[in-house]
């Protein structure tokens, strides 16, 4: 079995994924980055390790229903022990409930919930038994309360916090750590890819991912340093951090039906 130290990355074509990917390499981490699409992956060998020695990628649709259980296979296949997991794949179907797309609001169930959930599980397992290990999982400040346009989202996103936390208590004594990074916006294809900005209503909330200042390898960073030190939940941005504190101290029933002005 090999004691090289290795991290695997979801979601690592773009984003936070590939920044999290860089700080592993920088930190002489050997990396498997997962992403669906082969550009995105091919596009990051060749810009950070084209000799594909300390970084190894994988295509892979972690929106199927099995799909955390293949990439647990493939590691195992390839004698890949996984010291870090960074659980950062997801995306968000924003508009009115119920117009949204029921394949599209599935597949995004299916990743952010399930393949979420099931890879924290099983690699998690692995890391209890070897007694170490770090798992990231990204979360959102979209998890804190209800709220119009993100209700399958935000709700995925309440379960992706809730879980993170209540697993990393459970492996508290384990040697396992368990980092949930709760981020408000920040400027990435995520707005894109969820149609916030092309969406046609009026929509405060895609002002404000047009106006936007936040970065992802800013949050990238905060959440690494937050990995690196085992906190429990780290929350990036004065959005994200207003988000937190407007769900302790109001209803929501109130954030809710406030909300539908975004």
């Amino acid at each position: 079995m090999t004691t090289t130290r290795t991290a695997l990355v979801t979601g690592a074509g773009t984003g936070t994924g590939r920044e999290y990917v860089r700080l592993l390499l920088a930190d002489h981490v050997r990396v498997v980055a997962v992403s669906l699409l082969d550009d995105e992956l091919r596009a990051l060998q060749s810009e950070l390790d084209h000799t594909g020695e300390r970084l190894i990628v994988k295509q892979a649709d972690l929106a199927e229903p099995d799909s955390a259980e293949k990439l647990l296979a493939w590691c195992d296949e390839h004698d890949y022990q996984i010291d870090t997991l960074i659980n950062n794949a997801g995306f968000a179907a924003y508009g009115t409930p119920t117009e949204i797309d029921l394949n599209n609001l599935e597949r995004m169930l299916v990743l952010n919930v399930l393949t979420s959930t099931k890879l924290s599980m099983i690699f998690g397992r692995r890391m209890k038994e070897r007694g170490t290990g770090r798992i990231l999982v990204m979360g959102s400040s979209a998890g804190f309360s209800p709220t119009v346009r993100f209700a399958a989202y935000g709700a995925s996103k309440a379960f992706t916090n809730t879980f993170s936390l209540a697993l990393g208590a459970d492996l508290e004594q384990s040697g396992v750590t368990v980092t949930c990074v709760a981020p408000g916006s920040f400027q990435s294809n995520f707005a894109a890819t969820a149609n916030v900005t092309g969406f046609a209503g009026t929509s405060v909330m895609k002002r404000i991912y047009e106006k936007e200042t936040l970065d992802a390898p800013t949050v990238a960073e905060v959440g690494y340093r937050a990995l690196l030190k085992g906190t429990p939940m780290v929350t990036v941005g004065s959005k994200g951090k207003a988000a937190k504190v407007l769900a302790r101290v109001l209803s929501p029933v109130f954030i809710a039906r406030r909300s539908r002005v975004l």
